[in-house]
């Protein structure tokens, strides 16, 4: 499930077995506490990292393998990935491990990648919780079943993961330049795997994978969040120490790969609408020094604005956009360059002037500020990932796979330290012709070749084991995820122009402080076919003020560890941030900058024009985004004017072709305003100056266009479906819908939440659509059901989607309107509803335990009238419904003969 996020709720579970084994149980041994993660081991090899943070009301259990890809010999390309699937089938103890994840509840995942394999839990925090998670992690690392019966079916849905990767021109082409540069280590293969092997494998042989590689000295156990750290360690023991230290013993891997010898060149000719320039050179492991350098080197290279890349390709418009990539991993490592191209320019010329601005890396003249910009904007990111304790947990994934949790901490001295001659040495050190892939072998004489780099275990172990780390940070306060501790910690006022403002009083790690603002604006005849304008003028919005460049602001917000960010839809401005207590100030002063003094550079239109189109250039063909558009479309009859309206792709691009700078400037004079807004700020200020901050920001800024909200329409959707072929994409797309009338004051709200909980949005995969199309037939990677029910307006709808071979059309198809047909006629049982109404209130729990979450409540409040009681109240009205009262609404609503659906994908594939 590498790519899937797979949500549910928590009901606790009597009777569990307990696994008894012949190992006494023994207390994990303290190793060491540094910089707030406290290390445990186990005799039996077992490794234990605690995160604590009372200021969590939810917890996280993260177990780490390490096994991945590059741990697969001949014919088990991809076995890491499948077998990653495969544990959320059964155990012998345990049993249907997915139907109890979706009954436990949380947000649950696992993911494979080159040297680890992870499986993660996020849920509400209490003792029941935490014993159940752990004891499942335990059973789990060696009870798994591993059926043949349950590899039959899984292996169709991992090859419907890997046809949807197919579908990506840019993804395709990384993985063919990546497969190319290495010629031995096993960073060139997949992650996905080799579709054949996927298919072929047996059960035995990946049981004999499993017990090799999941056993406890080859697995790291991290728990984070709110826990009892005294219990949680009795129940680790419990669990984990029991399990005895296997036998075998684990080589670890040796391959190295060589020096590259030449540059190498791939051309890859496929179905799409994407150009795309790859290029790709060999660097140094995680534990490194140099790897923190090269990190810095490549935002050196490519940030927007001020990258030299960036400078080289995109100011002059020979591309639309440039990014690049170092892989956090064990062995030597690579840096991947991408670069998106707009379909009107030649490909060749690009890529040549692509390879002559790579040239010059070795030899530009890096200064202090490059060092100081890059530094900054990196160590913003260490920090806001460290203070996002969920996080920061399932962060250390990759980490742990690289050698030590330590190597984290050592990476951020190393950016703290970085010079500027660090960074011109690792510059001329790899960024070498022969160590590049993105051409033909040229032989030459005297070539200074780049040996990877080699650290052993007893060399990271050496490098780690005596780290002492920074100065312990002071605990945050707890900070119980219920609406009455949120309404006893909210102030609420209202500034001088009419705006309306909420104070969330909470502590975040390292003194974090987030904010969401809406404004809503103007009405029908002013917003009259400015959609196009107001969605561009958002995006430029950041490029420059009277004061500021584009390359100053964002310099500003990196030093002050701080993100802003802007979005136009509808009707409304959404203003988002992420700062820290002591930068507010700052950042709300810029924010009032960027509103009322941005001067929207000629320049940043035309390249905010390029980089959208190519984005949506590359979409013109893909099944899903088809899908999704046209869906739109047919069930939907506004006029082209109208905010509601739904472009094609190809309208979209050509609406942006029109838009200028002058309808930007007018449209940010006129419209914008925050005289109708809502906004929260959730952090430990104080309100008094934080109410200080908001009214100087916004109080004075107000819209010269009256607000009159512009009410949707309801259209009748009917019984119908459209096919959108989409020559050569491996993976289809389908989606229908069902529209009617209903606002969440409606009485069936409730049960048609709760119905549609049942039918394809709940559980961990086992609601009616995705246990039919997933579980039982494996036809689809991914399927289920939404509902949309507005609070302003009572234009509702119902919808389903798949994703699928393009074969497997009709089997999708006839599977879902018979579980929809089936569930109208025949309804749902007591069971069900019952399991169902736990798994969904308590990913309710899990949810308020989001601080975006608790933003988008206080808001609802404040700009609907929506009170926060109404969250209780709306778990206590589906709590008290019959499950015939659930099946009545259903029948109310739901019909195949209402059912509009689209299908999207090449059908003329055998």
């Amino acid at each position: 499930m590498k790519n899937l996020l797979l949500t549910a709720a928590v009901v606790f579970y009597a009777g569990i077995y307990t696994p008894v084994y012949s190992q006494k149980a023994e207390t994990p041994k303290f190793i060491s506490n540094t910089e707030g993660i406290k290390e445990y081991s186990l005799s039996n090899g077992m490794k234990v990292l605690l995160l604590s943070d009372p200021s969590q009301s939810n917890a996280v259990v993260n177990i780490v393998y390490n096994v991945g890809s590059k741990h697969e010999g001949y014919g088990e390309k991809g076995m890491a990935h499948l077998l990653e699937h495969m544990l959320f089938k059964s155990t012998k103890k345990l049993g249907d491990i997915k139907k109890m994840l979706s009954d436990k509840g949380g947000n649950a995942n696992g993911t494979t990648w080159y040297d680890r394999t992870n499986y993660y839990e996020v849920f509400p925090s209490n003792d029941e919780n935490m014993k159940w998670f752990l004891e499942m992690e335990a059973d789990r690392m060696i009870n798994a079943t591993i059926l043949q019966s349950d590899l039959d079916k899984e292996f169709s849905v991992v090859r419907n993961e890997f046809e949807i990767g197919e579908n990506s021109p840019s993804g395709v082409l990384m993985e063919r330049i990546v497969s190319t540069a290495y010629l031995w280590h096993n960073y060139g293969n997949s992650t996905i795997g080799s579709k054949e092997d996927v298919e072929r494998v047996k059960a035995v042989t990946l049981r004999k994978f499993y017990e090799k590689y999941y056993q406890p000295d080859n697995a790291t156990l991290i728990v984070a969040g709110k826990f009892d750290e005294k219990k949680t360690l009795e129940y680790i023991s419990q669990f984990f120490s029991t399990i005895p230290k296997p036998s075998r013993v684990l080589e670890a891997p040796y391959t190295v790969e060589p020096p590259q010898d030449g540059e190498r060149f791939v051309e890859l000719k496929r179905a799409g609408d994407s150009k795309v320039v790859g290029a790709l050179y060999h660097t140094a492991p995680y534990a490194d020094k140099d790897y923190a350098a090269l990190d810095a080197l490549q935002e050196i290279l490519t940030a927007d604005p001020s990258g030299y890349l960036y400078k080289a390709m995109i100011d002059s418009q020979k591309a639309a956009s440039v990014y690049a990539y170092q892989p956090l991993v064990r062995d030597a490592s690579f840096m991947y360059f991408g670069l998106e191209v707009p379909a009107d320019k030649d490909i060749k010329a690009t890529e040549t002037e692509f390879r002559k601005e790579l040239d010059k890396v070795a030899t530009i003249k890096y200064t202090e500020q490059d060092v100081a910009r890059a530094k900054a904007k990196i160590l913003k990111q260490i920090e806001n990932i460290k203070n996002n304790t969920i996080g920061s947990a399932i962060n250390l994934t990759e980490i742990v796979g690289a050698g030590s949790y330590k190597l984290g901490m050592l990476y951020r001295d190393n950016i703290e330290k970085l010079t500027v001659a660090d960074v011109q040495k690792v510059a001329d050190k790899y960024f070498k012709v022969n160590n590049r892939t993105v051409g033909v072998f040229i032989p030459t004489k005297d070539e200074v070749r780049v040996k990877n780099v080699e650290y052993s275990n007893e060399q990271i172990a050496s490098l780690t084991d005596n780290y002492k780390g920074k100065a312990l940070e002071k605990e945050t306060a707890p900070f119980e995820a219920s609406i009455k501790n949120l309404k006893a910690n909210l102030v609420e006022g209202k500034l001088s122009n009419g705006m309306k403002y909420g104070l969330i009083k909470k502590e975040i790690k390292g003194g974090k402080v987030l904010g969401s603002f809406r404004f809503p604006v103007s009405n029908n005849k002013d917003l009259n076919g400015k959609s196009d304008v107001g969605s561009l003028m958002a995006q430029v919005l950041k490029t420059g003020t009277k004061s500021k460049t584009k390359e100053q602001i964002q310099d500003m917000l990196d030093g002050l560890k701080s993100n802003v960010n802007f979005g136009f839809g509808g009707q409304t401005l959404y203003v988002n941030f992420s700062t820290y207590k002591e930068n507010l100030p700052k950042v709300m002063g810029l924010i009032k900058e960027i509103l009322t003094e941005s001067t929207f550079p000629e320049a940043e239109l035309a390249k905010t024009v390029n980089e959208y189109n190519t984005y949506l250039e590359g979409s013109l063909n893909d099944p899903q985004s088809i899908a999704f558009n046209e869906i739109e479309k047919i069930t939907q009859n506004y006029p082209k004017e109208s905010i509601y309206y739904t472009n094609s792709t190809k309208e979209q691009i050509e609406n942006n072709k029109k838009v200028k700078r002058d309808q930007l400037v007018d449209f940010y004079n006129k419209i914008l305003g925050s005289n109708n807004g809502v906004g929260s700020i959730v952090g430990d200020v104080d309100g008094k100056e934080a109410t200080a901050l908001l009214e100087s920001t916004f109080g004075k800024w107000d819209s010269k266009s009256k607000y009159e909200y512009i009410k949707p329409e309801l259209f009748a959707t009917k019984k119908q479906d459209k096919e959108y072929l989409t020559p050569d994409k491996e993976n289809g797309a389908a989606v229908g819908k069902i529209s009617f009338s209903m606002d969440r004051k409606s009485p069936d709200y409730p049960a048609l939440v709760i119905a549609n909980e049942m039918l394809g949005s709940g559980g961990f995969l086992t609601a009616r659509i995705p246990t039919r199309l997933r579980e039982k037939e494996g036809i689809s990677y991914g399927a289920g059901s939404y509902v949309n029910i507005p609070i302003e307006s009572n234009v509702a709808s119902w919808g389903w989607y798949a994703f699928y071979n393009p074969t497997k059309k009709d089997a999708v198809n006839k599977a879902l309107k018979e579980e929809v047909n089936k569930a109208v006629k025949d309804g749902f049982t007591e069971e069900e509803y019952k399991s169902n109404l736990t798994s969904w209130l308590n990913s309710r729990k899990t949810g308020l335990g989001n601080d975006n979450t608790l933003m988008n409540l206080v808001n609802g409040q404040l700009q609907y009238g929506v009170p926060l009681e109404e969250y209780d109240a709306l778990e206590a009205k589906v709590s008290a419904l019959k499950v015939s009262q659930v099946n009545d609404v259903l029948r109310k609503y739901i019909s195949e003969d209402k059912l509009t659906s689209v299908f999207a994908g090449d059908f003329n594939k055998k």
